[in-house]
């Protein structure tokens, strides 16, 4: 009675784990599809964001070059400004002067005429006249210089209000530029900031996704820990010995990444990377049960197989599996096909843990 009760558990413990394992595998698959279609929006509001930057940096290298000019212009308005002052002192200078010399020209016509009052020789009013008709002459000479210098200064500066009007006009039209550059940088930086609302969104959910993702897989690791035996941990030497000499899972291969070996500054390998064809079978290098066959973030379609004796291989980057879960595999069959690695060359990720803890895979091939 008690051994049937005890199958009966076993059955019921399988046909739990097996639907927890596929329920836990289809959620993560789900999970690490919505990651990705979130890490591409995040990369395509990155590059809108970008191409917006940029359109804003030729926009402001725009407003330095509209501002130098503006600068340029003020500068000859204040030139222009300085020299109509500069003629307006010397048109009124010039008319106080012509108005001046007119009345000393009058004033002297009329003590010209009151000369016969002096009762002068006819020697001294011939000299008189002499003297007085170059000094009248030289006076008219001044009036009609000043006259002419009046209306040159007249059309200087007329020519000058002419040219401030237009570079007025041009300051206006440069002023108006530069509002309306503003005005697009303004919209632009709105626009980015609307993109970056949008991003941190993403990232946010993009987290969360990441967090439950640890999660289930926390909820696998467990689910593996309880595949391997709770009792007394394997030693190492019974375990080599126990599962014997293994196959290579690529005859044809080349290791190119070796066990702990530093991929990056902070990554160390705790498997092998071998480097075949794409396309390749790749075979198992002990019987075993496949207690796992889906596929994992980074590693892509992954199969795991225990050995027996605490051990458990690991197969990833497989671009597709020819074993399911639960199925009892023999040393040396076609478990999968060898795919891409993450830098896209064709490389399988081997790895062998003793007691959930990695070991060399050499050791064991």
């Amino acid at each position: 009675m008690k051994k049937i009760f005890l199958l009966i558990y076993i059955l019921i413990f399988s046909i739990g784990y097996s639907n927890t394992k596929v329920s836990m595998t289809d959620k993560l698959k789900k999970i690490d599809i919505e990651i990705n279609n979130k890490k591409q929006e995040i990369k395509n509001i990155d590059t809108k964001k970008k191409s917006l930057e940029e359109q804003i940096e030729d926009l402001r290298v725009d407003i330095l070059k509209l501002n130098g000019e503006k600068s340029k212009l003020e500068e000859e308005i204040t030139a222009t400004e300085k020299k109509i002052d500069y003629s307006n002192i010397n048109f009124n200078y010039s008319q106080k002067e012509l108005e001046r010399k007119k009345a000393e020209f009058s004033a002297k016509i009329i003590a010209w005429n009151r000369r016969k009052n002096n009762n002068l020789s006819f020697e001294e009013e011939v000299m008189l006249k002499k003297q007085f008709g170059k000094i009248l002459y030289d006076d008219v000479k001044k009036i009609n210089h000043i006259s002419k210098v009046k209306k040159d200064i007249a059309l200087v500066s007329y020519d000058i209000e002419e040219e401030k009007k237009k570079l007025s006009g041009l300051k206006n039209s440069l002023n108006k530029k530069i509002r309306d550059i503003g005005s697009k940088e303004k919209e632009k930086n709105t626009l980015i900031a609307k993109l970056n609302s949008e991003r941190n969104k993403h990232v946010t959910t993009l987290t969360s996704l990441e967090k439950e993702k640890e999660r289930i897989q926390k909820e696998i690791e467990k689910i593996l820990q309880a595949q391997v035996s709770t009792g007394k941990k394997v030693d190492y030497s019974i375990a080599i010995k126990g599962i014997g000499k293994g196959v290579n899972p690529l005859p044809n291969g080349k290791v190119v990444v070796k066990f702990k070996e530093n991929k990056t500054k902070n990554i160390v390998s705790n498997g092998v990377e071998i480097l075949d064809k794409l396309g390749s079978p790749v075979k198992a290098t002990h019987g075993g049960k496949v207690i796992y066959a889906g596929k994992i973030q980074g590693l892509g379609k992954v199969i795991m197989i225990n050995y027996g004796y605490n051990t458990i291989g690991v197969y990833g980057n497989l671009i597709s599996t020819k074993v399911k879960l639960n199925e009892t595999v023999k040393q040396g069959e076609n478990i999968g096909v060898l795919g891409f690695a993450m830098d896209g060359k064709p490389v399988l990720y081997y790895e062998v843990r003793l007691n959930l803890k990695p070991i060399n895979p050499i050791n064991v091939l």
